[in-house]
């Protein structure tokens, strides 16, 4: 394999490879470049780059786990949005707000001291 091209199902394993070490074997990026070096005969920019691209296949596997276990709460919510009973719907408006970042965070604060408030008039 060693300067050589590599072709995408040979790529895949590699990267399978290093998301395997990196996450269930705990490697260091030094030691996974160590290893590849060795078992792939390529630079260590390219070992860092597969080191990388075990990070974005771990990414994207999480994200599509999640997209999956999320479709079925999001129809369960929409569901609940035509409920009878009114609290049931707020409810269910209310966690799609949050879901979405659109909902009203309420906070409390205590002030101390004095408050002036000036509309920029000149003082004569």
């Amino acid at each position: 394999m060693a300067g050589s091209k590599v072709n995408s199902k040979e790529l895949q394993e590699i990267i399978e490879k290093a998301y395997d070490l990196r996450y269930n074997q705990n490697y260091t990026q030094k030691q996974y470049v160590a290893f590849a070096k060795k078992e792939y005969g390529k630079s260590e920019q390219q070992c860092c780059q597969y080191f990388l691209k075990a990070k974005e296949h771990h990414t994207t596997m999480w994200k599509d786990l999640l997209e999956k276990q999320l479709t079925p709460a999001v129809e369960e919510l929409i569901r609940l949005m035509a409920d009878d009973n009114p609290k049931v719907r707020d409810a269910a408006i209310a966690k799609i707000f949050r879901y979405t970042g659109q909902d009203i965070q309420k906070i409390q604060a205590e002030v101390k001291g004095d408050i002036t408030v000036s509309f920029n008039t000149p003082e004569n």
